[in-house]
């Protein structure tokens, strides 16, 4: 409701903008040409999107999950010890891959997934909260290998350059995480060390 509010008070503000200045005129035609930047720009993601959760079928499809699991099984490990369903991590790790590609959307059935098993797995294994916020900590900071959707943009744009935050994506959002997981980390620890004292 508020939403609707604000945007009626831009258009008014625009219509008497364009009253008070003589250009009237060219709100109608500036309305069209921005809905149909809008349209065209909304297409090209759609494509991107499409293209890059594709992508993701076909790695399901090939067993790549499981192949990524055992891969970042020692990363895993060490950020969230007390995860030990099988089928959880495989959902975490297509989670943390959909996010190293920037598909923040196709990472959340992943990330759906992986909640609800840890969830499952916590009537038998009470510490595995900690693996569930470490999981909320990394799609929280998104390292991102391949910022898909910023790219998208970019390009959409006109960017001459569009790949020239590549780099300084994969350093701060590399930052962001490392920071993030030693923290969730630190924090785990500490919560250890107090329950080994009662």
């Amino acid at each position: 409701m508020l939403l609707s509010w604000i945007w009626l008070g831009m258009m008014a503000a625009s219509l008497l903008y364009g009253c008070l200045t003589g250009r009237a005129g060219a709100l109608l035609p500036a309305a069209l040409d921005g809905a149909s930047s809008a349209v065209s720009l909304s297409l090209r993601l759609m494509a991107g999107y499409l293209f890059f959760c594709g992508l993701m079928e076909i790695m399901k499809e090939l067993c790549l999950p499981e192949k990524l699991a055992r891969l970042l099984r020692p990363f895993l490990r060490r950020v969230m010890p007390t995860l030990r369903g099988e089928e959880a991590r495989q959902a975490v790790t297509l989670n943390l891959t959909a996010n190293l590609l920037g598909l923040g959307n196709a990472a959340t059935p992943s990330g759906m997934e992986a909640v609800r098993r840890m969830e499952e797995e916590q009537e038998q294994n009470p510490q595995v909260r900690h693996a569930l916020y470490m999981l909320l900590i990394l799609n929280a900071t998104g390292l991102q290998l391949f910022p898909t959707t910023v790219l998208t943009l970019r390009v959409a744009a006109g960017s001459a350059q569009p790949n020239a935050i590549l780099l300084p994506t994969l350093a701060c959002t590399a930052f962001s995480t490392l920071v993030g997981a030693g923290l969730g980390l630190l924090c785990y620890r500490l919560s250890r060390r107090r329950e080994g004292r009662k």
